[in-house]
């Protein structure tokens, strides 16, 4: 058999599978019985039983594996508590994105990376009514910077998209959560996803990696009396913020110190004194 052959085979033969293979099963055998998928990676047979191409079939799309590297918790200096931001390259600038209401009025902020690193962010950009923040930040050495790239549409197209976003929740160490959008209301996205207290700020991402907004809160039910209903979060919409002002703010931001870091964010090498 040719080459071209094989390959147009091994082609076919995965288009079939990602619009058949089901993660739900640890071993399915699927319905063309020269193509197995185990776990997460999907091998094409022949007919002679010889391995023709293996595939890793990755649980989690390209966006929401760089939303996990970008993914931070932002931490308050004075007031304590968090909430959670992601790590961007916006204008030529290392930023954070969270909500305004996480950085609750104050100019700096603790920015969380992992392994113990910790950086302090210069609060740069708040605009309250839609409860959207930034902060510039120093490069960080276990996060890596998104690329920002807003959704600057706001209209009823927007409806059904799939979103994805990481936070930190309540105690949990990092949570990537997935929903669509419901609704637009209020200047304000209404989506069916989780959230709770700690996952405010939290950078929301359509399919394409386009930062759609940032997780603003949950909403609350009232029936005779308040329940929270924790899968219905809205969202504040990057399409609402001066584009050109945040422009100004991030570009014209003194530089950040890298050295004003917490310890654990870079440890000395053997025989370096500590500064």
């Amino acid at each position: 058999m040719g080459r071209w052959i094989k390959n147009c085979i091994a082609i076919a033969s995965l288009l079939l599978i990602s619009c058949t293979a089901s993660p739900l099963f640890d071993s399915v055998a699927l319905p063309s019985p020269d193509i197995f998928y185990t776990g997460g990676t999907v091998e094409v047979h022949t007919a002679l039983g010889n391995v023709l191409e293996v595939a890793d079939a990755p649980h989690l799309s390209v966006t929401e594996r760089r939303a996990r590297t970008g993914a931070v918790k932002v931490r308050s200096l004075l007031l304590g508590g968090h909430g959670s931001g992601t790590y961007l390259i916006a204008y030529d600038r290392r930023v954070v994105v969270t909500a305004a209401h996480v950085v609750r009025g104050e100019s700096v902020m603790a920015i969380d990376g992992r392994d113990g690193e910790t950086v302090v962010g210069k609060v740069v950009f708040v605009d309250n009514d839609d409860d959207i923040a930034f902060l510039v930040v120093p490069e960080m050495k276990t996060r890596t910077a998104i690329r920002y790239r807003p959704q600057k549409s706001y209209n009823e197209r927007l409806i059904g998209t799939n979103l994805t976003y990481t936070g930190f929740p309540s105690h949990h160490n990092l949570l990537t959560i997935r929903g669509y959008i419901s609704a637009l209301e209020y200047d304000m996205i209404v989506t069916n996803m989780f959230g709770w207290f700690g996952s405010s700020g939290s950078g929301v991402f359509d399919p394409r990696g386009r930062l759609v907004g940032v997780v603003s809160g949950i909403d609350v039910g009232n029936i005779g009396f308040r329940i929270p209903l924790d899968s219905i979060v809205w969202v504040a919409p990057m399409s609402a913020i001066d584009q050109e002002v945040l422009k100004v703010r991030i570009k014209t931001a003194p530089v950040v110190d890298a050295m004003n870091a917490f310890p654990g964010a870079a440890a000395p090498r053997r025989g370096e004194a500590m500064p």
